[in-house]
């Protein structure tokens, strides 16, 4: 009985046997449909309800690590990306959080007037996965309404989380795409030709360098820390992760900063980013698998159906938009679309669905525009929505 107990305290043993167990259940096929990366954030939000835990310091790391290799290997496409594709990014971070807004205001004063008004609020940055809007909703709303508006932030988080994901993992089956020409056209896209191929040869490639990989990092932290004033708005920031992500797709542009490489091999990379984000989802789905049943049963399913229509919705409008008026290539779109949905969890699926890191340089041009439309549209919703005085 002591072991167990002592096992079930090990932090390492949980992440691990989440990872194992995951990675197992994510190659499970089902009519040809997998789990894949989303076997870890199943598998570790089961142990979850069964009380098993992990420390939170591993979330921050887990996905810092992840990231860096993200934007390291997409850092050889961003040049490209941006030329081809930047306002279309800036137009996708509009509208899938307007999209939410719209929803969200729709959700309190006719569908679900009968619930708590700041709760069905909370999915609004929850099922976007945004916890800068989480910051910016509290700094406006009175007192009374800000513990409602959390919880439901926090079941729409868990929501939202899983809609990007399974997403990410189901539409490139259902659609039936060739991830080939998917590729080939994102190639083509960003413009593949000899001219960038001596560019890229010219910069300096090691097979991996602990030190770049260290620098990329706290560069990213501080970064990531830096203050954005927007005035009534407040002050939100990029956050570690956003923050990691820029130094990641600079720092890998340029090749070196200093005497320090930050080019490195891709393949060594995505090894890195394969099993860091295995370790990641598992310690996502940990830590929502404790409360998330019975935070459901405790404020209904009310506030699940408001998050996960308000997510879907949302990346349907932006799958529209990329897809079906632009035409644009899935490797972009899908970058886009996590983008735009402010999520980590959803490039980390999408990454793993189509099998290109290079979907993080959509991310990272969508990403900075909807966290900013995000506070913003936090502020705005507490001034539109009544609430009970």
């Amino acid at each position: 009985m002591a072991v167990i107990e002592s096992l079930v305290g090990n932090g390492l043993f949980v992440l691990f046997l989440a990872v194992l167990v995951g990675m197992g259940l994510g190659k499970i096929s089902i009519r040809g449909v997998k789990f894949g990366v989303a076997g870890p954030l199943f598998a570790g939000l089961v142990l979850g309800h069964f009380g098993f835990t992990v420390p939170d310091a591993y979330s921050g790391l887990t996905l810092a690590l992840f990231v860096a290799a993200v934007g390291l290997i997409a850092a050889h496409e961003i040049e490209g990306t941006v030329k081809a594709y930047g306002l279309n990014f800036v137009a996708v971070a509009v509208l899938m959080p307007t999209v939410a807004l719209a929803l969200t205001y729709v959700w309190t004063q006719f569908v679900f007037p009968n619930a708590s008004t700041p709760l069905i609020m909370g999915s609004f940055s929850g099922a976007l996965t945004s916890s800068p809007g989480l910051g910016s909703a509290i700094e406006a709303l009175p007192a009374a309404a800000r513990q409602d508006y959390q919880i439901g932030h926090s079941v729409g988080y868990v929501v939202g989380v899983l809609v990007i994901v399974v997403f990410q993992q189901l539409y490139p089956v259902i659609a039936r795409l060739n991830l080939d020409d998917e590729k080939r056209r994102f190639d083509e896209a960003i413009g593949g030709t000899d001219d960038d191929a001596a560019s890229e040869s010219s910069v300096s490639e090691v097979t991996f360098s602990v030190m770049g990989y260290a620098l990329v990092i706290v560069a990213g932290a501080v970064v990531g820390s830096i203050p954005i004033p927007m005035g009534p708005f407040g002050t939100p920031s990029l956050g570690t992760t956003g923050g990691v992500l820029v130094a990641a797709l600079v720092f890998g542009y340029f090749g070196r900063v200093g005497p320090v490489p930050t080019r490195m091999d891709t393949t060594i990379l995505s090894e890195i980013r394969a099993f860091t984000l295995a370790m990641f989802l598992a310690v996502v789905g940990i830590g929502a698998g404790g409360g998330f049943l019975a935070t459901i049963a405790e404020y209904g399913l009310q506030i699940v159906a408001a998050s996960a229509l308000t997510s879907f919705v949302a990346i349907l409008a932006g799958l529209a938009l990329t897809r079906y008026v632009w035409g644009m290539d899935w490797i972009s779109a899908a970058g886009g679309i996590t983008g735009g949905h402010t999520d980590t969890k959803g490039l980390a699926a999408a990454v793993d669905a189509t099998g290109a890191d290079e979907v993080a340089a959509g991310y990272g041009n969508t990403y900075p525009f909807a966290l900013l439309f995000m506070v913003v549209y936090a502020k705005l919703l507490v001034i539109v929505i009544p609430l009970a005085a």
